[in-house]
């Protein structure tokens, strides 16, 4: 067997990962139907490249509406039911007796009973957030059936659908569009950029954009960058595409795709794309180099780590192919040559720092701080530098821990320790960690022992000890005290200054009342219909940070 005969196989074991999962059986066509009426068209496709996360379903455009009636794709019942005020918003999970679980993302409400079995969970918590799994059977949906109404919930930027079917039980995603969903596109994607990283070991250096010219001179290893682009009929012009190849001298050398994945490994991501333009630009440069850490069942066809190695003096076609879900293809041939003086390897430079091993735990000790890293929280071995500096702004010295050879946030969570000095008369539990980014400072859940405060973080940076003594924030947005009320649905802003809002309790008379927080736009809502009394009554607001600060405001409002 050949070396491309091996390849082509790869590819054939790769294409079908998701059928594998199946008992090798066929994905079912036309047993799931729309989510919504008419065909649809995609502000974002499956596995699109996202900064911590593939994204994991496809998102249907609903024209910036919010209301339209949401559909059950096949029968089945309501097995869960997701409220959040960040990321899928409002949740709802249908089981199918085929083995799929459908899911609907940014809702607006629930439809019917399962509205009303949802805002009984809600009182009954006293929480908007909640996560309950349903009875099998409560509340059993047909085929077409509305059974919600989309939204821009949660972590949403604009009205939109966001529509997943998965293995039951698994987590495992599968692209929607496999299943036969009506969808239309004859319209090619556009390979965007073409990079040339060159390589050091493990460590990749600065790209640089191949010109219009198509040709690139190179003395060394490198890996080469892919940004593309697809757009559809009735689709945003910006979506993620479906495959990626890319040849050398007429051999495939390096195949990326993505038909299913498992949640859980999601964040690999930041690891198969150039992270720091990604995360500078929202330029997703899918590389050709391998990670060990970054391995598994995402990992894409390449030949062996994905790094181009030509002799001095040789002259090679690269070929990038991209296509989309219909098979459009955009497609570009580069010449790269390389110089007399070419070197096959370089030598890894980077000294600094502690070496540390992905696949095993590290402790990194500072006399101010110290981090303790589980295994597989990188993706390859690497360095880590840590340093301290005093500033007279914080409670601690500010605290630095970076990777020196890969540029790209830990997989997992890890733990970071700092000692502080608390002034008398600050309470211990109103100290937080605190990461720097520039002028943006962002607090972590934070716990005391022994002079230390800890958070479990995954970021890499600076970070320091800081005091949030001060309370939440409560100011009325479309009514005013003493006046008569005009509006049904009350709004209320509410803000925090550094630990975030933890809590939110609303009591219209005395009696806890459903306030749906919107965390976008840090506002409750409270719908009074059939819930005030004739005259004056009373509204009191409780918000809690994360550092324990409360505000309680009551306000008099006049029917």
């Amino acid at each position: 067997m050949n070396r491309l005969t091996k390849i082509l196989a790869c590819i054939s074991l790769t294409i079908n990962s998701c059928l594998l999962t199946l008992n090798c059986q066929e994905l079912p066509q036309g047993y799931f139907g729309s989510p919504l009426k008419g065909e649809l068209g995609l502000s974002a496709t499956f596995a699109e490249s996202r900064i911590g996360h593939f994204h994991a379903g496809i998102d249907i455009r609903t024209g910036g509406a919010v209301g339209l009636p949401v559909l059950a794709v096949a029968d089945g019942y309501v097995s869960r039911v997701s409220v959040s005020p960040w990321g899928g918003g409002k949740i709802l999970y249908i089981k199918h007796p085929n083995g799929y679980t459908s899911v609907y993302m940014h809702l607006s409400d629930y439809a019917g009973p399962i509205g009303r079995w949802v805002k009984e969970q809600q009182y009954k918590a006293q929480s908007y957030s909640i996560v309950e799994d349903v009875p099998e059977g409560l509340l059993p949906v047909r085929k077409g059936q509305t059974v919600a109404f989309s939204g821009n919930s949660g972590g949403s930027a604009g009205p939109h659908l966001h529509f997943e079917l998965r293995e039951t039980g698994t987590d495992r995603t599968i692209n929607p569009l496999r299943f036969g969903l009506p969808h239309s596109d004859s319209m090619k994607p556009v390979i965007r950029g073409l990079r040339i990283y060159p390589m050091a070991g493990n460590s990749i250096g600065r790209g640089y954009d191949i010109g219009k010219e198509n040709t690139a001179t190179v003395d060394g290893p490198f890996c080469l960058g892919v940004y593309a682009t697809d757009a559809a009929e009735g689709s945003t012009p910006k979506n993620g595409p479906e495959r990626i190849e890319v040849y050398l001298d007429d051999e495939l050398f390096f195949m990326y795709t993505m038909e299913s994945f498992n949640l859980e490994n999601s964040r690999v991501i930041n690891a198969l794309v150039d992270y720091p333009a990604f995360a500078e630009q929202r330029h997703g440069y899918i590389l050709t180099r391998a990670l060990p850490g970054a391995e598994g069942e995402w990992v894409p066809v390449r030949q062996g780590d994905g790094i181009f190695r030509f002799a001095p003096n040789s002259s090679h076609k690269i070929q990038v192919r991209v296509y989309d879900f219909n098979d459009n293809i955009d497609e570009r041939t580069i010449t790269v040559n390389t110089s007399a003086t070419a070197s096959t390897a370089r030598t890894q430079n980077a000294t600094d720092g502690k070496a540390v091993r992905y696949s095993e735990a590290a402790s990194i000790r500072h006399p101010a701080f110290s981090a303790e890293l589980p295994p597989y929280c990188l993706y390859a071995d690497d360095r880590l530098t840590a340093s301290c500096r005093m500033d007279a702004g914080y409670l601690s010295p500010i605290c630095s821990i970076e990777p020196a050879i890969n540029k790209i946030p830990p997989h997992i969570h890890y733990k970071i320790s700092i000692k502080g000095a608390v002034p008398q008369g600050i309470d211990p539990a109103k100290v937080t960690v605190v990461r720097i980014n520039g002028k943006r400072v962002n607090a972590y859940k934070t716990t005391c022992e022994g002079g230390y405060y800890s958070a479990s973080v995954r970021d890499f940076g600076t970070f320091a000890l800081l005091a949030d003594t001060t309370a939440p924030t409560v100011r009325a947005v479309n009514f005013s005290e003493g006046k008569p009320l005009k509006a049904k649905t009350l709004r209320i802003k509410i803000g925090d200054n550094l630990a975030g809002i933890e809590t939110y309790n609303c009591y219209l008379n005395g009696k806890w009342v459903l306030a749906e927080y919107d965390g976008k736009s840090a506002t409750l809502s409270i719908d009074t219909t059939g819930k005030l009394q004739a005259g004056k009554n009373s509204l009191r607001v409780e918000v809690a940070d994360g550092c324990g600060n409360l505000t309680r405001r009551t306000f008099t409002l006049t029917r």
